[in-house]
């Protein structure tokens, strides 16, 4: 009898795990403990928020330290990241100083720091807007969302690196599922599977702001406008006995805080979470246990805001001891628990034994791997390999540069991933200059510039430009990479231009205004220094007249036939082209005009430029230096060297001083108003200048006593159409004016 109780006592024993499997068709080592050790198996529901959502880490805290296991996982939008991490093994602890350490405006921008730019794109940067349309089939092509989210994504890889190799999510440390949403028909997307960063950056999709992410045929946006709480996912993924629910979605506003455009429109938008939101909370039984942390004011988009968000998640569970306290299991039992998870796959960085570019644009995958500072048989370095990543989609030609890892007989590869544009290889782009004083002077001018990229293997460009306003350029050039690590190149181009050039100059006539036509073809081969700088040599020849506008007439008027070379040295390491706070920028050119090439006198020219940015906190200066002058010969009027305007001698008005010699020396002081460390702000600056200078006509006249001092006081905004200033400017003599404009100055 004894042995017969013996026996039916074993094979219950050994019945449990059989009808665990029963119950639950793909079962995990946590499923099955949960079972065995008599404790209710528990799912974990995270929801999205943006910003709101990094509470989550906070949550995690609370139920670790109470011994509340996880058996599964489903989160939405930043619920999904908070999940997948720490379904991948991150620990609440790894994860608060990950998020605290983060850039997080770098992390919502496209692409390297401008340092990490070509210089082809930085000289760019100097006329054009860095948005872009695509021509494509004759069809114009709009981007698909603000940002492609490359930042994000490749953030998302790296955090994730750990569980790179696992593509079944029931395989992680936990068993995890993101939603997403179908764009096509407005249906929750569960995702189970494939790449872990790539399912947390489609459940992040905001619409409109992120690009959608294509995965497996669909067309896949932030998961939040379906289901922002997923109860019903992680119900369907372990039927858990217990669900612990997080929602940090926003609230609705009410009636008094709806006062404009903004607030409707985020009032319209929460309209979809908080319905989907409401409909899956209804659904939580007597059982399950629902948080909702109180972030009052802290919004969506309020990641420098990091450890506030933890300590208040934190809290919010803390108020809920009581109800997790009867999910809390021994010490011994949780041990069992955490010691029947999956062990993270690396714990260590791999060592990287082949790399594979997979490559669907019409550039070589030499050119990729060019730029690609990765070697086999080196151990995996994600910062670096990062950086690199984000180069090559600097270069302009993808809509999005990423990896995976694989397994290849018993081999670890690198697979880069380098995608068409979706709108296109042949791109438009604009720029806008717009300036005026309170003397009546004003200044306007668009351009527009049609690029057809990708002419061949190597990169080959043709870029048609065009300006409009008060200044009329036509310019066409062919740039073509002599090699797959783009360091040498040649440009062919032909330009078209027309401006005013106002004298006021003793020399030459005082007062006078003329129009000049200049006409110009040339060639530039030159060598690039990596990112931050190049040299170049130019050939040209060019003709043109200057037409009289005002004044009397004079004997500058006329034709003009201007031939010969130049030598170019340029550096560009500046983080901001509208508001630098560091790197620099040096220009220097010599010319030679030489008869020999058909020129109509013999000169040479020397220009010197030189800028510096230094910034500690909130405080910026930036030491600049001009120097230009003749070195022999005798300069037309329309190669003569100007002053004046905002920042060269702020209180004359553009052109106002001229001469065969300029100098100028400033120091610009900016102070930032805004939040740097604040993710989607709009960077604002209050600043001002010390400047002193002058022209001359002749380097005897050149002394201390004819140096002009000046200064400014500027408020700048680094808006998405360049920087806009309202400055005031004042120069010795009782020379003052106030300036308003929109465009490029460093």
């Amino acid at each position: 009898m004894r042995i017969h109780r013996s026996f039916r006592s074993l094979a219950l024993f050994a019945l449990v795990p059989l009808m665990a499997l029963a119950v639950f068709p793909n079962p995990t080592s946590t499923v099955v403990a949960a079972v065995a050790r008599n404790r209710p198996h528990i799912g974990l529901v995270l929801g999205g928020g943006g910003a709101r959502g990094i509470a989550h880490i906070g949550v995690l805290k609370t139920l670790e330290a109470m011994r509340v296991p996880v058996d599964c996982i489903a989160g939405t939008s930043m619920g999904s990241i908070i999940g997948g991490l720490y379904a991948s093994g991150m620990s609440p602890e790894q994860m608060s100083e990950a998020v605290q350490r983060i850039d997080w405006p770098a992390a919502f921008t496209d692409g390297p720091p401008r340092t990490d730019l070509p210089f082809r794109i930085k000289e760019d940067q100097r006329v054009l807007l860095d948005a872009e349309i695509g021509l494509k089939q004759g069809k114009a092509q709009l981007p698909k969302g603000l940002l492609e989210g490359q930042n994000l994504l490749l953030l998302l890889e790296q955090l994730s690196l750990p569980a790179a190799s696992v593509h079944d999510f029931d395989k992680l440390r936990i068993p995890y599922r993101a939603v997403a949403t179908d764009l096509a028909t407005g249906e929750p997307v569960v995702l189970g599977s494939g790449e872990l960063a790539k399912a947390m950056r489609a459940s992040m999709s905001i619409p409109s702001a992120l690009v959608p992410v294509e995965l497996n045929g669909k067309i896949l946006v932030d998961g939040g406008v379906a289901d922002n709480v997923p109860v019903d996912v992680v119900r369907e993924l372990c039927h858990p006995d217990v669900i612990i629910a997080v929602n940090v979605g926003a609230p609705l506003a009410p009636a008094d805080q709806l006062t404009s455009v903004l607030s409707v429109t985020e009032q319209l938008t929460n309209f979809l979470t908080v319905g989907n939101t409401n409909r899956q909370l209804r659904t939580l039984g007597r059982k399950d246990v629902l948080i909702v942390p109180d972030l009052k004011d802290l919004g969506s988009i309020d990641f420098n805001r990091a450890a506030e968000a933890i300590a208040i998640g934190y809290a919010a569970a803390q108020a809920k001891r009581d109800e997790l306290a009867r999910l809390t299991i021994s010490p011994d039992v949780y041990e069992e628990y955490l010691a029947s998870l999956p062990q993270i796959p690396q714990t260590e960085r791999p060592v990287i034994d082949f790399i594979r570019i997979k490559n669907d644009t019409r550039l070589s995958d030499q050119v990729i791997e060019g730029q690609l500072h990765v070697k086999p048989g080196e151990r995996l370095d994600s910062e670096k390999l990062n950086r690199s990543l984000n180069a090559i989609y600097g270069m302009g030609e993808f809509q999005r540069v990423n990896y995976t890892l694989v397994r290849d007989h018993g081999k670890t590869g690198l697979v880069v991933e380098a995608h068409q544009k979706d709108i296109g290889a042949d791109t438009l782009k604009f720029g806008l200059f717009l300036g005026a004083n309170l003397k009546g002077d004003s200044e306007f001018d668009i351009s527009a510039a049609y690029t057809l990229s990708q002419l061949n293997s190597l990169g080959g460009q043709w870029r048609n430009f065009v300006q409009l306003g008060g200044n009329i350029v036509l310019a066409s050039d062919f740039y073509q990479p002599l090699d797959a690590d783009q360091r040498y190149y040649i440009d062919p181009y032909l330009q078209y231009e027309q401006y005013n050039l106002e004298l006021v100059n003793a020399a030459y006539a005082d007062s006078t205004s003329f129009r000049v036509y200049r006409s110009e073809i040339g060639l530039e081969v030159g060598r690039n220094l990596e990112n931050w700088g190049r040299l170049s040599l130019g050939l040209h020849y060019g003709t043109g007249r200057n037409d009289l506008r005002l004044g009397q007439p004079s004997l500058y008027e006329g034709n003009f036939t201007e031939s010969g070379y130049s030598i170019r040295w340029q550096t560009d390491t500046l983080d901001n082209l509208n508001f630098p706070t560091s790197g620099n920028r040096t220009n220097l050119v010599f010319r030679d005009f030489l008869t020999e090439l058909g020129s109509d006198q013999d000169f040479q020219t020397l220009d010197l430029n030189l800028a510096h940015a230094y910034t500690w906190g909130k405080y910026s200066i930036i030491p600049r230096v001009r120097l230009a002058g003749k070195l022999s010969g005798e300069l037309g009027i329309q190669d003569l060297f100007m002053q004046g305007g905002f920042l060269n001698l702020s209180g004359y008005q553009p052109g106002q001083l001229s001469g065969q010699y300029i100098a100028l020396g400033e120091i610009i002081y900016m102070y930032r108003l805004t939040d740097a460390s604040a993710a989607f702000t709009i960077p604002i600056f209050a600043g001002g200048s010390l400047e002193i200078g002058g022209a001359w006509n002749e380097y005897s006249d050149i002394t201390v006593d004819s140096l002009i001092p000046a200064g400014s006081l500027f408020l700048g905004v680094d808006t998405p159409l360049g920087p806009f200033y309202a400055a005031g400017g004042y120069a010795e003599g009782g020379n003052a004016s106030l300036y308003l404009l929109l465009g490029k100055l460093f």
